[in-house]
C-alpha cells in the first residue's frame, strides 16, 4: 500500500531518494538494502504509487551510520542492536549527525580514489599519522576495502618506495609509511568478524622474506570476505611447518617473495607436502620474484599470482569453490 507523505512535516522525512540513488550515495547494493531492511526492519522506506522504495534524508543518514559500524568490523546484526541499544538510552545516532555533517560527508563522496591517495601520500611523507589515519577513514567511508587497499594503501606505498630509489627521500621516510601501513592491516585483519566460510587458509611470507604489505593485503581481503586465513608474517621457516599444516589442514596455501633467494628457498615444499596425510592443498605463489622469474613455477609446486589483491582475489576464490566443492563429490 502507498505511504501517505501529506502529513509529513519535517523535510528530513520526505521520502525523495529512490534505492539506486541510495545505493549509489552509499556505495551498497541494493540487494544489500533489501536485505536490511527484511531481516532487520531498517530503514522502513516509503512507497510510491508503482510500490517503488522512496528514502528519507533520515533513511539515508541512518543507513550510513549501519554502513560505518558495519565497516568498523561489526557485523550488521550486531550494528542494529547497538542501534536498538542507544534508542533505548533516548539517542539516536542517525539524528545526531548535524546538518553541516551531512554537507561534508556529500563533499567527501566526490573524492576521487587518485585525491584520497595523493593526500595520503602527502601526510605519510611528512610524518603525519593522524591526518593520513582521517584519510584512510574518509576511504573506507566512500569506497569499499579491495579499492582503498589497491588504490590507496598500495599504489601509496609504491610511490614511497619509488621516490626512496630514485633518491627524493630518506629511507625513515619509507620505513615510516610501511610500519603505518602494515599496522593498519594488522588492525583490520584481527578487527574482522568470525569466518563464514568452509575451509582454511594458509598464509606467510617464505623464508627469509621481510616484506609483506602484499600479502597482508590478500589476505586482509580474504579475512573480510568471511574466510577462515591464517596468516604467520614475515620469514616463516619451513621447519616443522608439516607439524602445523597437519593441525590446520588448509585446503589453500599462500606465499609471497621479493627476492629469489626467499623464492628459491620453498623448493622443499613440495617435498614436504609429499608427506602430508590429508587432500593436496592448493598453492598460490606471489611477490616480485615470480613476476620477475615466472621460471621458478618449474621448481617450486603452486599457481603464480601477482598479488595485486582485486585482480587475483576472484581468481583465488573461484578455485577454492572449485576445490570444495570436487571433495564433496
Amino acid at each position: 500500500m502507498e505511504n501517505n507523505t501529506n502529513n509529513i512535516s519535517n523535510k528530513d522525512d520526505l521520502p525523495i531518494y529512490n534505492i539506486k540513488a541510495v545505493s549509489s550515495m552509499l556505495n551498497l547494493l541494493p540487494v544489500t538494502l533489501r536485505a536490511w531492511e527484511r531481516r532487520y526492519g531498517l530503514p522502513h522506506p516509503h512507497r510510491g504509487e508503482q510500490g517503488y522504495r522512496l528514502y528519507s534524508t533520515y533513511d539515508v543518514r541512518l543507513l550510513r551510520w549501519l554502513k560505518q559500524q558495519n565497516d568498523s568490523g561489526m557485523s550488521i546484526g550486531q550494528a542494529v542492536k547497538y542501534l536498538h541499544e542507544l534508542r533505548s538510552d533516548g539517542t539516536d545516532p542517525a539524528k545526531e549527525i548535524p546538518a553541516f555533517q551531512e554537507s561534508v560527508n556529500e563533499t567527501i563522496n566526490q573524492v576521487s580514489l587518485g585525491v584520497l591517495t595523493r593526500h595520503f601520500q602527502q601526510y605519510l611523507m611528512n610524518y603525519q599519522n593522524e591526518a593520513a589515519s582521517e584519510i584512510l577513514r574518509k576511504a573506507f567511508s566512500i569506497y569499499n576495502v579491495d579499492q582503498v587497499l589497491t588504490h590507496v594503501v598500495q599504489e601509496t606505498l609504491v610511490n614511497i618506495g619509488d621516490a626512496w630509489h630514485r633518491g627524493e627521500i630518506p629511507i625513515a621516510v619509507e620505513h615510516f609509511a610501511t610500519q603505518f601501513c602494515e599496522q593498519h592491516l594488522m588492525g583490520m585483519f584481527y578487527s574482522s568478524s568470525v569466518p563464514t566460510r568452509e575451509g582454511t587458509i594458509f598464509a606467510a611470507c617464505a623464508p627469509g622474506e621481510m616484506h609483506q604489505i602484499g600479502i597482508l593485503s590478500l589476505v586482509v581481503m580474504l579475512r573480510w570476505r568471511g574466510w577462515d586465513v591464517k596468516y604467520f608474517g614475515q620469514n616463516l621457516s619451513l621447519d616443522r611447518i608439516l607439524e602445523t599444516l597437519n593441525v590446520l589442514k588448509p585446503n589453500t596455501l599462500l606465499f609471497t617473495a621479493t627476492t629469489k633467494e626467499s623464492a628459491l628457498s620453498l623448493k622443499p615444499l613440495g617435498r614436504i607436502l609429499e608427506k602430508y596425510p590429508f587432500e593436496s592443498p592448493l598453492i598460490f605463489l606471489g611477490g616480485l620474484a615470480f613476476q620477475n622469474n615466472p621460471e621458478l613455477g618449474r621448481h617450486i609446486p603452486g599457481e603464480i599470482i601477482h598479488f595485486s589483491p582485486s585482480r587475483n582475489i576472484e581468481i583465488i576464490e573461484k578455485q577454492i569453490y572449485r576445490k570444495i566443492a570436487n571433495s564433496k563429490d
